[in-house]
């Protein structure tokens, strides 16, 4: 048995078969043909073009088409009888008439009834015939298909032939009388059909009454290899040997061209299988169970070499046209950005055939001066500035600093440099001096390079050979080159200006030039200073002829339009004390020369943006970030001067337009931090600020004055500005209903309900004050929770119950599921009773509510009718009558059904407040029921008695009652 791998497919999804092929050859086989019948069951045939030699039968329908004397068009079916009988015209023998004849014999019988009438026939739908299909089929028995149906269609309407049955050894029997077929059947091979399209017999249109039979599978063959249709094969029918070359037919034929090995594994009658490798010419045949594995004698490839990397037309070349390095690339295949201090050729050692890595200095090959020889299978590599600027990136700097293993979606060079490292812990590239350097740079988050993921023994390659830049370019980090180039060369690769702190000098002027070997650090040699964060042009300068802050900020180029004004840091390392020191500086006063520092050797003058300081002094909850600081906002900042920029900050607030904490260098004025808070709204009042000092002392200030803008705030200060008191409420409130103008209104402090109804124009003459509704906000949220407390109470009981397990309550359990799923769903108005007639007001203010932002108030028509609702027989709304009792009311509401609470019924008066009712005999008090009216009955709370607090049911379903009773009152 061959040793490969296990088959891809799950044995489940193969034949038995297919699965003893697939397990013995490593791969998987399937056998040939089988995927030719689809696994929906085929349409139902339509008419198509028929033509006019088609013979009709019964079942075929015609669309007769009559124009002339008479007009029709009809379909009509021929009958079992095998007649056509048409509207107003004899019948006609159709069976076994050809399409042409029955229109010449319709055509008479037309026109002996109505003459100068023309005649249209035309087949709309073939018949349908019966085919019996037998055997290896997906859905055995008789199949319904067209009368143009082949076998063809015939095998797909039973589902196509399963894999345990024959494509070859198919046998059609016609029905009797039809002729044509032999005793034993019509030999049927889909295999002529399926290879060639020539399959002359498996076209044959079948008859009603056929059958068709598919015997069991016959004996196979099994090809495995570089063929185009490998599988498993069926040998031809009467056949039990299979020649070679017409099994290879079988497959497709190989892929490619040229000498192949052919393996032939046989099961002998004792069950062994034995391999034998098969001679090209005189082969023996395959029998049946043998499987054919074909391999290529030879699949290397000879003479050519490959250019990959940052070139513009990557791939292989032929090695007697590029016979040397210099011949392989030229300046116009490289791509936009390529690094030419250093590339890779890889090369394969002609005795071991490992794989060797040469660093090469691609400016000598395009000056013609490296001309080396290349050899078969030679790979030249070349890097550009995406592969340089990786190798300082944040993935590789991690693993650098320590890091045991890279991220889980890391490129493969980070997995084979972590590897690396893990390897030799104490080597020059794990705790090296590079790597102690490298650990305090700060990296970029690039993605990994694809010539890192694809060849990743490069990364590795390319760090062993870097030199480390720590300053003086405007891209300090690692830069590889063969050792070579000098400081010089490698600084202006790093983006450096020609003239810097690693020039040369010139010829008997100075030292001679520095060398930048693999594995060494260089500094400038010249003092520096680096000019980062929110800049356009940061990078390294020459601190030449005692260059200041103003210098480094002078030219209008150095500041970005959303630069923070207040704060910037100069990060300064001092060389006597070893210690790093944060100075703060205000670029809005060095800008506008106000003030001005000098600069040291080695300094980083940092400038910070505006969203920057944003994201570091928005304060976070436990939940995360605040609305408007997304998680990713924080920035990269080194964590002294993240932790400087929080502690100097100033509170603005009030009546500005970005209230928040803003940090400042030493001191900065009332005018400018209000230009970086966005400015005063136009609400503010310039009269009234307030400043409170660090130390707790509080002022006041006046900019209308001219001299408190210019009063300094220090760190830890708060300034406040006083908005204007507003006249009108920033929200309106609403009056509908009948009113003269109804709408929103925007209301002053202390308007009231009257001076809203004046607004409106009074009321109409059909007015019902009485029956006003007065929503407010407030009072809807509180009416909210009430309810969703009640329902969290019957929630927790209905756990405690469930945990007690007693059967005996299930039934109030699923009752106070029901009701607190209703008062989650009930919801409040937040309806406060409120005295609306205008006539009462002017004599009793007292009463004139208050108005607040949202209220709405709906003053409806005198109404005619009192609503009864809540458990009766049937809620209706009665009309009005004056002096009818409430149980009249009632008894028109059908009265209480058997869940009524009767010793609970209350009256809703038409503005909003309740009172009981008694409807006892022995009460003789006449309670006066007005328009407008509602009568709830509230539901009978007996069925909670079990509960522990269903002394408070009642009023549960009272207020269920009461809401929506007040939704049915506003709803009309």
């Amino acid at each position: 048995m061959p040793a490969q791998a296990k088959p891809a497919l799950p044995p489940a999804s193969l034949s038995p078969v297919e699965a003893a092929y697939s397990e013995r050859a490593g791969s998987v086989l399937l056998q040939f043909g089988y995927d030719q019948f689809g696994e929906e069951p085929p349409r139902r045939d339509g008419s198509g073009g028929v033509q006019a030699d088609y013979t009709l039968g019964p079942g075929d329908e015609l669309l007769v088409t009559l124009r002339g004397q008479k007009s029709s068009s009809k379909r009509h079916v021929i009958d079992a009888a095998g007649l056509l009988t048409a509207d107003d015209v004899r019948p006609v023998v159709a069976q076994g008439l050809t399409l042409a004849e029955l229109r010449a014999q319709l055509t008479n019988a037309v026109t002996a009834s109505f003459p100068d009438t023309e005649v249209y026939v035309s087949v709309t739908e073939v018949r349908r015939i019966g085919v019996l299909v037998t055997g290896a089929v997906a859905r055995p028995g008789r199949q319904e298909v067209g009368a143009f149906a082949t076998l063809i269609d015939a095998l797909g309407a039973a589902g196509g032939v399963t894999r345990a049955g024959s494509l070859r050894r198919i046998r059609l029997f016609h029905a009797q009388g039809t002729g044509g077929s032999p005793p034993a059947g019509l030999p049927i091979d889909l295999y002529d059909l399926f290879m060639t399209g020539d399959g002359a017999t498996a076209g044959l249109r079948l008859r009603d009454g056929d059958r068709i039979f598919v015997p069991p599978l016959g004996p196979t063959v099994a090809l495995a290899g570089p063929l185009k249709r490998p599988g498993v094969y069926e040998l031809p029918p009467g056949q039990d040997r299979l020649p070679v070359a017409a099994a290879r037919e079988l497959a497709g034929g190989l892929l490619r061209p040229g000498a192949h090995r052919a393996l032939r594994y046989a099961i002998g009658p004792d069950g062994e299988e034995r391999a034998e490798e098969l001679p090209e010419t005189e082969a023996p045949p395959l029998a049946d169970g043998d499987l054919l594995l074909l391999a290529p004698r030879r699949e290397d490839r000879r003479d050519d070499l490959r250019l990959e990397g940052h070139v513009l037309r990557p791939g292989p070349r032929a090695l007697g046209r590029t016979p040397t390095i210099a011949a392989l690339v030229a300046a116009t295949d490289l791509g936009p950005t390529p690094y030419l201090p250093f590339a890779v050729l890889a090369s394969t050692r002609p005795g071991s055939r490992a794989r060797v890595l040469q660093p090469i200095d691609l400016t000598a090959v395009l000056n013609g001066r490296d001309r080396r020889p290349l050899a078969e299978n030679d790979v030249l590599y070349v890097l550009g500035a995406e592969e340089v600027d990786f190798l300082t990136a944040e993935p590789v700097l991690a693993l650098l600093r320590g890091a045991r293993e890279p991220a889980p979606d890391a490129c493969r060079g980070l997995v084979v440099l972590a590897r690396a490292l893990t390897a030799q812990p104490d080597g020059p590239l794990a705790s090296g001096p590079q790597a102690r350097a490298a650990a305090k740079l700060t990296g970029g988050r690039t993605p990994c390079p694809p010539l890192f993921d694809a060849i990743p023994d490069l990364l590795v390659f390319a760090l062993e050979h870097s030199t480390l830049l720590m300053g003086g370019v405007p891209r300090p980090g690692f830069y590889p080159s063969t050792g070579r180039r000098s400081a010089a060369e490698l600084a202006l690769a790093a983006g450096g200006p020609e003239s810097g702190p690693y020039e040369t000098p010139a010829a008997g002027l100075g030292p001679p030039r520095r060398a930048a070997a693999p594995g060494s650090i260089l500094e400038p040699d010249e003092p520096v200073y680096e000019l980062t964060g929110h800049t356009r042009r940061p990078g390294v300068r020459p601190l030449a002829g005692g260059a200041t802050l103003r210098d480094a900020l002078s030219g209008g180029d150095a500041l970005m339009r959303d630069v923070y004004p207040l704060l910037g840091v100069i990060e300064r390392f001092d060389r006597r004390t070893l210690a790093r020191r944060l100075l703060p500086f205000s670029p809005q006063e060095v800008a506008s020369g106000q003030a001005n520092r000098a600069l040291a050797d080695g300094d980083r003058v940092r400038l910070l943006s505006a969203a920057e300081v944003r994201a570091l002094t928005t304060p976070t909850d436990k939940d995360g970030p605040t609305e408007g600081t997304p998680a990713d906002a924080e920035p990269s900042l080194p964590g002294d001067v993240a932790a400087l920029v929080r502690e100097r900050g100033v509170q603005v607030g009030g009546a500005v337009r970005l209230p928040g904490a803003y940090p400042v260098a030493e001191t900065a004025s009332v005018e400018a931090l209000l230009a970086t808070a966005g400015g005063p709204t136009a609400t503010a009042d310039l009269a009234s600020l307030e400043l409170t000092s660090a130390t707790g002392q509080r002022r006041r200030l006046d900019l209308r004055d001219g001299m408190s803008a210019r009063t300094a705030l220090h760190p830890g200060d708060n300034l406040r500005i006083d908005p204007l008191p507003q006249a009108l409420e920033a929200r309106a409130v609403t009056i509908s209903g009948a009113v003269r103008r109804p709408g929103s209104y925007h209301v002053g402090r202390g308007e009231t309900l009257s001076s809203l109804i004046d607004r409106a124009g009074g009321l109409t003459e059909e007015a019902y004050p009485a029956g006003a509704s007065f929503l407010r906000d407030s009072e809807r949220k509180r009416e909210r929770a009430w309810f969703d407390q009640q329902a969290r109470d019957l929630e927790r009981w209905m756990v405690q119950e469930v945990e007690k397990g007693e059967a005996a309550r299930s039934d109030v359990v699923g009752l106070a599921r029901q009701l607190a799923t209703q008062l989650r769903g009930v919801e409040p108005l937040g309806r406060i009773v409120v005295e609306a007639d205008p006539q009462v007001l002017r004599q009793r203010p007292d009463l004139d509510v208050l108005l607040e932002p949202d209220d709405r108030v709906l003053i409806p028509k005198r109404p005619l009718t009192v609503t009864v609702a809540g458990e009766v027989l049937h809620p209706t709304a009665a009309q009005f009558i004056s002096g009818k009792t409430a149980e009249a009311y009632l008894r028109e509401a059908g009265g209480a059904s058997r869940n009524a609470d009767d010793g609970r019924i209350f009256l809703v008066l038409p503005d909003g407040r309740a009172q009981p009712l008694s409807l006892s005999s022995w009460n003789h008090t006449v309670t006066a029921i007005p328009p407008g009216s509602s009568i709830v009955v509230p539901r009978d709370p007996k069925p909670f008695d079990l509960m522990e607090f269903s002394k408070n049911m009642g009023t549960i379903l009272g207020q269920l009652a009461i809401s929506a009773a007040a939704i049915a009152v506003i709803s009309e």
